[in-house]
């Protein structure tokens, strides 16, 4: 299913190429990675086919000239206050709307994490961070070495569009399906998170199952430092002017015997107002990563026969440049953005065992990728009824993989290289009265040929004297092979379809008031609480055929039914508590084949209690239900639920910040895959130093 990690309990992503090589010769299965049956995707489409459609909505609507300027509805109200470089249309993305709007209005769930959240969890990293929110699921922790995949109510990873500071970090090159590596993140760097969950492909193309966004420090001079059991250690620094803002963070764990993960970035950025209606911003980030940890599939530190570690190394670079203006026809907004990733693997093979008795042979690979793209938004409102938003974007992709697979003597290489081009055209208009607001959006791509569509819609009323809101959606998306299941020649096929995905939702809100009667998102007096019902149906997945020949074929199917729930509360003054939950069915309706790493049930309780002058006490309860796994050497396994506590204590003395936390305090030692656990409980300590 997808081209991702953990579709079926057979396979692999990469799981495909060596498949072939072993019918070819005798032996195997799929190269390095993901926990599960997926196929990697994309393809030497060596064609020059283009597409280039660009389209001018016209959208001349006779509605009052006077366009009264709409509010900017941003997703965190509080940045309105100040004017960072983070301005209301830096929301845009994060939604499954082109159009901003605040996290308690919207028609799909969003969680937002900002820095007073993150920083109770420092020296984390953005795998653990989304593990600690019900209803996702990261099948390996940094702690294991391992490639940490987010599976969002129940979908592939694959089918998560992973954002940093507005700019795709997706690489289709990956042979998990474009799948992200959230494990090479960490949080010391970032101001904040932003969770949709739902499809959100109009603004954020192929996001069938939703999206994680996340922005970097921009605010605030500071340095900070840590370290913990398990190798944990690392530092931040952050500075900024007026106009000028850069950070730097290094994250260390493990060491490179057993496990290992090392993560570095550097982030700045310039901002500049072009006199009291327009702004420009550029942006530029570099990372890498270093990790270490045993190979998917083959039982971990506990069970793998052969103890030699996969290594994977990787550096992204990625620039933006953006304007956005105020003018009597509107508000407009340009941006450009480019990423370029390089990566290395090398996995020593699995050993056979009880699931495939010829196991895994040794890969190498290398992969090249970079991404251009280029958008146009123009947003209007008309009198306090209507908002209206249109745009265009063009879109450059091109990539090489090369490996190499080791029969022992004989290397069989694979390699192939892709570009792509997709050109896209999207609008939305949301019209609100009293108590109803509707809203439509479509979006329309053309890519090296092949026509896609995107449509959304979402009704919502507001109950009177203050009992809430309900409200519903249905949107409906494609993803696009990747380029290593269009592109690879030993498994890959050209003529793969797009993937599908149909989505609805149907929940019921209601948000405390605070004293003023604005809404505040944490800071209530009262309950706050959501309860959101959904289905998804997922067609024409990608999976792997055995063959012969072994190959990548569209025929997987997932259904992903669900509930989630969340309520929150001040308590003990100015204490919080937040208590949310997800319960979800996720079936392949055709093979009726079990899928890894989809919990039926998970449960967590978040609280936080001011204990003194500049003291805080935190702990987070997360109870997690048994999850299906497989590998080599032990065949198909059930793993036990886990109910696993954190808690955390803080002290402020001035400009510094100080924290003690324990992971795992009751020492569950939980099992996230066969063979690999999360080690158990954990301290870790860090000070912060804020400069006025």
């Amino acid at each position: 299913m997808g081209q991702g990690p953990g579709r079926t309990h057979r396979r692999r992503s990469d799981a495909a190429p060596r498949e072939f090589a072993r019918r070819a010769q005798s032996t195997h299965s799929p190269p390095f990675v993901s926990n599960s049956m997926v196929a990697p995707a994309s393809a030497v489409r060596r064609a020059t086919a283009l597409a280039s459609l660009l389209i001018a909505c016209a959208t001349a609507l006779s509605l009052e000239a006077a366009a009264a300027e709409a509010p900017p509805d941003t997703i965190a109200a509080q940045d309105a206050l100040d004017r960072t470089p983070e301005r209301t249309l830096d929301r845009i993305e994060v939604t499954a709307s082109a159009l901003p709007t605040a996290p308690a209005a919207a028609s799909q769930h969003i969680t937002v994490l900002r820095r007073e959240n993150l920083d109770a969890m420092r020296g984390l990293s953005v795998a653990d961070v989304l593990a600690s929110q019900a209803g996702l699921v990261n099948d390996r922790g940094p702690r294991s070495g391992g490639f940490g995949a987010l599976y969002l109510r129940g979908a592939d990873p694959s089918h998560v569009v992973i954002l940093v500071d507005r700019v795709r970090q997706n690489d289709p090159l990956s042979s998990r399906g474009s799948a992200v590596d959230l494990n090479a993140l960490a949080v010391d760097d970032i101001e904040r998170i932003e969770i949709v969950r739902g499809n959100a492909s109009v603004a954020n193309a192929e996001a069938m199952a939703g999206s994680i966004h996340i922005f970097t420090r921009r605010r605030g001079d500071a340095f900070g430092a840590y370290a913990g059991g398990d190798g944990l250690r690392g530092a931040l620094g952050a500075w900024r002017s007026d106009s000028v803002w850069a950070n730097a963070a290094q994250r260390e764990e493990g060491d490179r015997r057993d496990a290992f993960q090392r993560t570095r970035s550097v982030n700045g950025g310039w901002a500049q107002d072009i006199g009291a209606t327009a702004r420009i911003e550029a942006t530029a980030r570099y990372a890498d990563s270093d990790a270490l940890g045993f190979p998917d599939d083959s039982g971990g530190a506990r069970y793998a026969q052969a103890r030699t570690l996969e290594s994977r190394r990787g550096d992204t670079r990625q620039f933006s440049l953006r304007w956005d203006a105020d003018a009597a026809s509107g508000q407009w907004q340009a941006q450009g953005t480019t990423v370029s990733r390089r990566g290395d693997e090398a996995s020593p093979g699995v050993a056979p065992g009880l699931r495939d008795p010829f196991g895994l042979p040794p890969i190498e690979s290398r992969s090249e990728y970079r991404r251009d793209d280029y958008q146009a938004i123009w947003r209007r409102g008309f009198g306090e009824a209507w908002m209206l938003t249109a745009g265009g974007s063009h879109a450059r992709e091109r990539g090489r993989y090369d490996s190499a697979i080791d029969f022992g003597g004989f290397l069989l290489p694979a390699s192939f290289e892709l570009r792509r081009r997709t050109d896209s055209v999207f609008a939305e208009a949301r019209w609100r009265s009293d108590a109803w607001t509707l809203q439509g959006g479509l979006r329309y791509e053309r890519s090296d040929g092949d026509a896609a569509t995107h449509p959304m819609l979402s009704l919502q009323r507001t109950l009177a004297d203050g009992r809430g809101r309900w409200g519903a959606s249905i949107a409906r998306s494609e993803k696009r092979p990747s380029f290593y299941a269009l592109g690879h020649p030993l498994v890959g096929d050209a003529a793969l379809r797009a993937e599908r995905a149909s989505h609805g939702e149907l929940f019921y809100a209601h948000d405390a008031a605070a004293n003023d009667g604005s809404m505040n998102d944490g800071s209530m007096n009262g309950w706050s609480m959501r309860v959101t019902l959904f289905a998804a149906r997922y067609r024409d997945l990608i999976d792997f055929e055995s063959g012969p020949p072994p190959r990548l074929v569209n025929r997987a199917r997932i259904e992903s039914d669900g509930v989630e729930w969340r309520a929150e509360r001040p308590v003990f003054g100015d204490g919080r508590l937040r208590v949310e939950g997800a319960w979800m069915r996720v079936r392949d309706p055709v093979g009726g084949v079990e899928l890894r790493h989809r919990p039926r049930l998970q449960l967590a309780a978040t609280g936080a209690w001011p204990i003194g002058v500049g003291r805080e006490f935190g702990a987070s309860l997360r109870h997690l239900s048994r999850r299906f796994d497989s590998s080599i050497p032990t065949g198909d396994r059930w793993l036990a639920a886990a109910t696993t506590l954190d808690l955390s204590l803080r002290q402020t003395l001035g400009p510094v910040d100080v924290r003690l936390a324990v992971d795992d305090a009751l020492d569950r030692d939980v099992e996230e895959t066969i063979g690999n656990r999360t080690g158990g409980r954990r301290v870790r300590v860090s000070m912060q130093w804020r400069f006025p």
